[in-house]
């Protein structure tokens, strides 16, 4: 699976091809139980989870020693495949779903990873923790909700001066539009959107790349379910 790695201009060690591919066969061994992934074929699960996980290696951004958290991290993507390449960074994964969070953690024995920390529970409470409120570095997310409610469940997490890389497909113009008064409120702005080619002809990746300049207003997030009710 090198070759697709190399196609691209991601730079993978042995050990972490290892990590990889063991993580690959126990997200293929688990995935009957708990329903992680649609995507079962080694090559796509290979690009489209781990390669689209690790894209954001390309933007000129500093990772190394950073603290992340990915929101609605499902069965830990982009978190899992980041930490494989980025051994010094402390990410946090939420779920909603404890199933999802199990997983993950077995994940992470299985191919040694540490420094990685789990939460069981919703953005929109956890975004209200001091303990999480604005710590973040960078925060992540992938194929979750529309822009204008991802801002609102992720800014609360991140420092002011720090980044929200979202991972988007190629609606990204129309998700912007009906964004600007959600960046308006969550002290955001966008900095740039970069599109990429997976390997394999397998399509684009389009990443947001959105920083926050400002302290968010302490209301945000609304309690669970009101944000997708009432979008801002």
């Amino acid at each position: 699976m090198k070759q697709y790695f190399d196609e691209i201009g991601i730079n993978v060690t042995p050990h972490q091809l290892e990590q990889l591919e063991l993580f690959y066969n126990l997200l293929i061994q688990e995935n009957e139980k708990y329903n992680l992934t649609a995507i079962t074929d080694k090559t796509e699960v290979y690009i489209k989870h781990f390669i689209d996980s690790m894209i954001i290696s390309k933007l000129d951004l500093p990772y190394e020693h950073k603290r992340f958290i990915d929101i609605g991290t499902g069965a830990g993507f982009p978190a899992i495949p980041l930490k494989v390449m980025y051994p010094s960074i402390e990410i946090t994964g939420l779920d909603a779903l404890n199933k999802r969070i199990g997983f993950i953690e077995r994940a992470c024995r299985e191919i040694n990873v540490d420094a990685m920390h789990l939460i069981h529970g919703r953005a929109e409470d956890f975004g209200q923790d001091i303990k999480y409120r604005e710590k973040y570095d960078y925060a992540v997310s992938r194929a979750v909700a529309e822009l204008r409610l991802l801002l609102e469940f992720v800014m609360p997490f991140v420092k002011v001066g720090g980044h929200f890389l979202a991972y988007k497909s190629l609606k990204t113009k129309t998700e912007l539009d009906d964004a600007n008064r959600s960046l308006l409120l969550m002290q955001s702005k966008l900095v740039d959107m970069v599109t990429f080619d997976l390997p394999g002809n397998f399509g684009k990746r389009e990443i947001m790349i959105i920083e926050k300049i400002g302290k968010i207003d302490k209301k945000y997030p609304r309690k669970p379910g009101v944000p997708k009710k009432s979008p801002l």
